[in-house]
């Protein structure tokens, strides 16, 4: 079954102080793309550094594979990530080919997590910081211009 995983619809339930800590991450992340965006519309255009794309299309490959390492652990349940995707597709509002490419890029990383972890272990969740971290560095990186 090859079908885009960013099409199914799945829910979150894990461990509440790993979740609360990813939450605050991404929520942070979610937060200063709102801000970000809402100014950028009231304001004239801001012109985007040209590593923009890429480093956003790096965000939906780790969020992408964060969701992997909950559903793999959670079960089929989980939403959370999926939902965060689906929040910044909407916030950021790209092109057609630019959202194939983020998604493409989400269900990239979800596949490689799959097949590096098919089962759950005590390796995810080491696993899981480390993708959290690589999102908030790719957070702030996108934020950093705005912030200047």
């Amino acid at each position: 079954m090859d079908r885009p995983i960013l099409a199914h619809r799945l829910c979150l339930v894990t461990d509440p102080c790993k979740t609360a800590l990813l939450s605050l991450k991404i929520g942070f992340a979610a937060c200063l793309l709102v801000f970000f965006a809402s100014s950028a519309l009231a304001q004239s255009p801001v012109q985007r550094p040209p590593d923009t794309r890429r480093t956003m299309e790096k965000l939906a490959e780790t969020i992408g594979a964060i969701h992997y390492l909950h559903v793999v652990c959670q079960g089929r349940k989980t939403q959370d990530w999926r939902d965060r995707m689906v929040e910044m597709l909407e916030l950021e509002n790209p092109g057609y080919r630019a959202r194939g490419r983020l998604i493409g890029a989400f269900n990239q990383g979800y596949r490689q997590q799959a097949r590096r972890f098919p089962d759950c272990g005590s390796q995810i969740d080491r696993q899981i910081q480390i993708k959290a971290e690589q999102g908030r560095i790719l957070s702030d990186a996108l934020a950093d211009p705005y912030l200047r």
